[in-house]
C-alpha cells in the first residue's frame, strides 16, 4: 500500500504473495515485482507412517496431470511456482 501511495519506493514481500497481489486484475495493477532475492520451496509434512502421505502425493500427481493444479495456480497468479512433476 505504501508503494502504491508513493510514500515508499519499494517493498520486500514473499514472491508468491507479490505474484498474487500485483499486476493486471489486482488492486495494484500498475505495480510489478522485479527482483527475486532467493528461491522458495514449500513442503507438507505428516507423522511418520501416516497414510495421508500417499494420498497427498497421489493428489499432487493427478491434479498436475489433469491440469487442475495449473488452472488453480493461474487463478491466483502463482503459476510460476508450480513445479513440473
Amino acid at each position: 500500500m505504501e508503494v502504491a501511495a508513493g510514500t515508499s519506493d519499494a517493498a520486500v514481500i514473499d514472491s508468491l504473495m507479490a505474484a498474487a497481489m500485483v499486476g493486471e486484475g489486482t488492486s495494484y495493477a500498475d505495480l510489478t515485482y522485479t527482483v527475486g532475492l532467493n528461491s522458495e520451496e514449500y513442503g507438507v509434512g505428516f507423522r511418520k507412517g501416516s497414510d495421508l502421505t500417499e494420498a497427498l502425493n497421489e493428489f499432487f500427481s493427478s491434479s498436475y496431470k489433469d491440469k487442475s493444479m495449473t488452472n488453480c495456480a493461474e487463478t491466483y497468479g502463482v503459476q510460476a511456482a508450480v513445479i513440473e512433476q
